[in-house]
């Protein structure tokens, strides 16, 4: 992805599916199950390298 950060739901080639939102004014994202229904991971913060490899989850 390119631009400013957006919230929601982006598959990644190495993370898998991932959760991006705003958690105390900064960006992070966390790892999910496959459908969603489950975090698999701690909020951890979000950088420009995970922000560009990741596609919106359709």
């Amino acid at each position: 992805m390119q631009g400013a950060y957006e919230a929601g739901f982006y598959e990644h080639p190495n993370l898998g599916l991932i959760k991006i939102f705003i958690k105390d004014n900064t960006w992070v994202y966390q790892c999910y199950k496959r459908n969603g229904s489950k975090p698999l991971s701690s909020a951890k913060p979000l950088d420009q390298w995970t922000w560009t490899m990741s596609v919106e989850h359709v």
